[in-house]
């Protein structure tokens, strides 16, 4: 049956585009011509309407060969049809792309593990509204639609975010569109403790999905990308110091004075901002680094020291910079295994023993790389302790069988040695390979994008407790004390959390260390919100399908009216033509 309907298809086609173009053509035709391409039409015509698949075939390339010997079509017709088409395909794809739905490829590891580069995802674009086609606007938004923790589709337009131009369909302008995943909601007080998220709602209450929803407890959430966050010179030489896209603090030359935040009026402390106190910078020292960054310290022997910068302040502060304090832990070689297990980097080139980035121009930077010696050739990465060796490149038209499809690395590779040397780089190096990200100095403007923090007593780098609590390394730190406070109370989120303004929302990328997200560009406007990720629908594997996110109802009223919309537009053109084709010719 497949065949038939297929045949008969294209048949109904072959006469839509044949009768179009006689009826625009006919008046300057003879007699004899006008008669013959009748003929044809309506022996095509009859074919169709008996469902003779066989027939209308046949008579469907008569028709196309009697029309391209009685009426050739000019220069002039051919792109004129070409372009009628072309706008008619157009304008369907821009109103289904932008108010039902798209397929969409992951460009960066910003919201890994759950979505890697080069993934395909479907994005749903009623989960929350009715989209104005190539507008930041909706024609109906519903704010309860949008769930904490769901993994948001939204356009950059009007938001401190660079490079964000673009052009669709390489004839409108338009703004980038961004992945990450929906945090907070107009209303909502934010706070980080833990690695975890802690909240209130707009109506006071908990937001319990930050204690019991996977997607929120499987992943590592960061309350800053740096301690300094964006920095702006003022007036008179004062620096502003940016915090989620807003100015939270001024420095001068004389002193330094905390600002106004929304929710939370004017913070006594810089380290009080949504639990920052409770996180620290870390990086891998040698010995050697050791006593040139601090030598004011005598700290116990260990194989590698965790340095811990935390506590940033105005008090103290050295104009342009704000004030830090520095804690060191011996590690010995328990430590390094369990760095090593829980070991993360992004996706990199190794070449002749250097090492870079994957996907960044390093042309001319071969002296700032950092090397590797001993390890093959190939395009690698590391997650949660585990080596994996990349594919090659994707080929478009096979991307869908082959991207993101790694191999798991053998035990005796050499990524997986335990030699200090190895994790040392690995832990400094692993995100940002370049040589200027190891340690040289304190306050140094390159630090490694690795947090430390306590939770239950618990030391955490990279997702896994490294120190235990008990463990007498955390006895033997030295310099200023970085120790686990606990959890927050009620009051705490209430006077210290981040709150949300009005019609803006939270998002945050699943992959702290490489995401630009609200903790630089700040909060998401409500018009900015287009979609979200339905289904990952390449590569195979364990991750294929649904992901972790909080399950989308399906009968809500903008999801419901597009499928209505779209599903009429689709009946009507098909009964426009099936009585077009029932009803006597009209010449």
């Amino acid at each position: 049956m497949i065949g038939p309907f297929f045949s008969l298809r294209k048949s109904r086609k072959a006469f839509r585009l044949a009768h179009r173009y006689y009826r625009r053509k006919h008046k300057s035709l003879d007699q004899y011509t006008r008669e013959s391409i009748e003929g044809y039409l309506k022996a095509l015509r009859a074919a169709i309407l008996k469902k003779d698949s066989v027939e209308a075939k046949r008579m469907a390339g008569e028709l196309d060969q009697a029309c391209a010997r009685l009426m050739p079509k000019s220069g002039f017709d051919k792109m004129r049809e070409f372009m009628g088409g072309m706008v008619v395909a157009l304008l369907i794809a821009v109103l289904i792309r932008t108010m039902w739905f798209e397929l969409y490829t992951i460009p960066t590891g910003s919201m890994r593990p759950t979505l890697k580069e080069e993934d395909y995802l479907i994005v749903s674009k009623t989960d929350y509204g009715i989209n104005v086609p190539l507008q930041r606007s909706h024609f109906y938004f519903d704010p309860d639609l949008v769930q904490r923790g769901s993994i948001i589709v939204f356009n950059g337009g009007d938001m401190d975010i660079s490079d964000c131009d673009t052009v669709y369909f390489y004839l409108f302008p338009g703004k980038k569109q961004f992945v990450k995943r929906l945090i907070g909601k107009p209303g909502d007080t934010i706070y980080f403790y833990g690695g975890h998220l802690y909240g209130i709602d707009a109506a006071g209450k908990e937001i319990a999905e930050f204690r019991t929803a996977p997607w929120f407890q499987d992943l590592e959430h960061i309350p800053m990308i740096r301690f300094e966050g964006k920095q702006e010179m003022g007036q008179n030489g004062t620096i502003l110091f940016h915090q989620m896209n807003h100015p939270v603090a001024k420095l001068t030359r004389q002193s330094g004075e905390m600002l106004p935040v929304a929710g939370q009026g004017k913070p006594s402390h810089y380290s009080d901002l949504w639990g920052m106190k409770h996180f620290a910078m870390a990086r891998l020292l040698t010995r050697a680094e050791l006593m040139v960054i601090h030598p004011e310290l005598t700290v116990d022997e260990g194989v590698l020291y965790l340095e811990l910068t935390h506590h940033p302040s105005l008090q103290g502060a050295k104009y342009p910079e704000l004030a830090k304090s520095y804690t060191i832990f011996p590690l010995q070689a328990e430590h390094l295994k369990a760095l090593s297990e829980h070991m993360t980097t992004c996706r990199f080139e190794v070449k002749g023993g250097v090492v870079h980035r994957l996907g960044w121009n390093t042309k001319d930077l071969s002296a700032y790389l950092p090397k590797l010696p001993g390890v093959p050739d190939g395009k690698y990465e590391i997650v949660n302790g585990k080596a994996y060796r990349l594919p090659f490149p994707t080929i478009p038209f096979l991307g869908l069988f082959t991207n993101g499809v790694t191999r798991e690395l053998s035990a005796d590779h050499p990524l997986y040695s335990q030699k200090p040397e190895v994790i040392h780089k690995l832990f400094n190096l692993g995100i940002e390979p370049f040589n200027h990200y190891l340690p040289a100095q304190k306050n140094q403007k390159a630090t490694p994008s690795r947090y430390a923090y306590f939770r239950g007593g618990d030391l955490y780098l990279m997702g896994g407790a490294i120190l235990r609590k008990g463990d007498p390394a955390l006895d033997m730190q030295k310099g200023a004390l970085f120790v686990d406070q606990g959890a927050p109370t009620l009051e705490e989120i209430r006077q210290f959390g981040l709150k949300i303004p009005e019609k803006m929302y939270l998002g945050l990328g699943d992959n702290h260390a490489m995401s630009a997200d609200s903790r630089e560009f700040g909060f998401i406007p409500e018009n900015n919100l287009k979609g979200g990720i339905s289904f990952l629908f390449s590569p195979p594997g364990e991750r294929w399908g649904r992901i972790p996110q909080p399950p989308q109802p399906h009968a809500t009223f903008p999801n419901l009216t597009v499928w209505v919309l779209f599903s009429l537009a689709g009946v009507a053109s098909s009964l426009y033509w099936r009585r077009k084709m029932q009803n006597p010719l009209k010449f």
